[in-house]
């Protein structure tokens, strides 16, 4: 079934910041220490990921709006491919997929039997130089890195963008300094909205067959087709 109804606006607040993360992955900003450690740790990062291909995890994602008391929590399972493939998958606290096969995006939300379909998706992909694998060799070129702090094993890096970034202001990461895997996103929207993701049960080897970032909309929800780019 079809319908021209938009996405209900209670929605749009995490969809996009989800959206944001998928598209553009580990910049940042604050103060810290020495720059010449936080370039070691993000070489060494980048050389962590240089031969990863896949990504699966757990997640906890954390969002506060500025001048909303209620702290935004949603969980649930992320996979990742390095040609631009991803799924997210919410099932705290509602039901909702994040879906693209590299050339188009669903977006269900079960609650409201309801899936946003954009088969544009792939070209404003294009737009993007980073995905969350894609482009993780080249940080070191846009960004500069700082040590802002460790705890244990755990380091937490600020990325500073060299030229300004359209949707995100500043970026924190927190990695495992042992397996050089990113356990931790954090950052603040240019509309000040704060969002931190944790990563665990990360899983770098599996493989990742490509029915996973296909959707089917069950029968009887309502698609509602994206604009054309």
């Amino acid at each position: 079934m079809k319908s021209n109804r938009s996405i209900p606006a209670g929605k749009s607040f995490t969809l996009k910041t989800l959206l944001v993360l998928c598209l553009l992955i580990l910049p940042a900003a604050l103060h810290a220490q020495t720059a010449p450690d936080g370039a070691s740790y993000l070489r060494q990062i980048e050389k962590r990921y240089e031969n990863v291909n896949t990504f699966r995890a757990k997640f906890l994602q954390v969002s506060k709006a500025p001048g909303v008391v209620k702290t935004e929590k949603a969980s649930g399972i992320v996979y990742l491919r390095k040609d631009g493939k991803f799924r997210w998958d919410y099932d705290k606290p509602e039901v909702v997929m994040i879906v693209s096969d590299g050339k188009t995006l669903w977006i269900y939300q079960a609650e409201d039997k309801q899936v946003m379909v954009d088969e544009f998706f792939g070209k404003k992909l294009k737009r993007f130089p980073y995905t969350f694998l894609k482009g993780m060799q080249r940080l070191h070129e846009d960004f500069d890195a700082y040590v802002l702090g460790t705890k244990g094993k755990m380091v937490t890096l600020e990325l500073i963008p060299q030229k300004k970034l359209k949707e995100i202001v500043k970026m924190l990461i927190t990695f495992d300094k042992e397996t050089l895997l990113i356990k931790k996103i954090q950052w603040v929207s240019s509309q000040e909205v704060k969002t931190t993701i944790t990563f665990d049960d990360i899983d770098i080897t599996s493989k990742i067959p490509d029915s996973v970032f296909h959707f089917e909309p069950p029968e009887g929800v309502d698609i509602v087709k994206a604009d054309t780019p």
